[in-house]
């Protein structure tokens, strides 16, 4: 499973470390999503969301926080799953359904999902498919143990 996940996070690829005050334990950083490539969307396991991990550290550069954007084709599936850390989302385009645990909610542009740590949720998109932002109050993605709902 570890190794399966070590997929989950791209490459920062063209990210830009910004000026930053001496005081500041890591250095800023900016990046383009356009410039991250698209990971995912091959195992079953996950079901057929693809994802960019924009913000994500490593031991030679540490961050406080992951970000990234998940994809979804119309009908796409994120499978239940858990994990410890709390996670948000957040919608940028098309429509879908978030279950956490057993209660659906919409997402859509705009719209925020709070997700505690450990609750078993699940993602299905829309006809017109779906894009929304996730983070992890993690440093690190490749930290994070999924458990998904299907493997028991």
């Amino acid at each position: 499973m570890t190794e399966i996940l070590y997929g989950f996070a791209a490459e920062i690829g063209e990210a830009e470390v910004l000026n930053q005050a001496s005081n500041l334990p890591h250095a800023p950083l900016a990046v383009n999503a356009a410039h991250v490539p698209l990971s995912g969307g091959t195992d079953p396991t996950y079901g057929e969301v693809r994802w960019r991990t924009l913000i994500n550290g490593t031991a030679e550069t540490p961050r406080d926080m992951v970000l990234g954007i998940a994809e979804f084709e119309a009908g796409g599936r994120l499978q239940p799953h858990r994990h410890d850390p709390a996670e948000f989302y957040f919608g940028l385009e098309g429509a879908g359904i978030v279950t956490i645990d057993g209660m659906p909610h919409d997402i859509s542009p705009g719209v925020a999902i709070y997700i505690p740590g450990g609750a078993e949720h699940g993602t299905v998109a829309g006809g017109e498919g779906l894009r929304f932002a996730y983070g992890f109050p993690n440093g690190c993605f490749e930290d994070i143990e999924y458990q998904f709902s299907a493997q028991g």
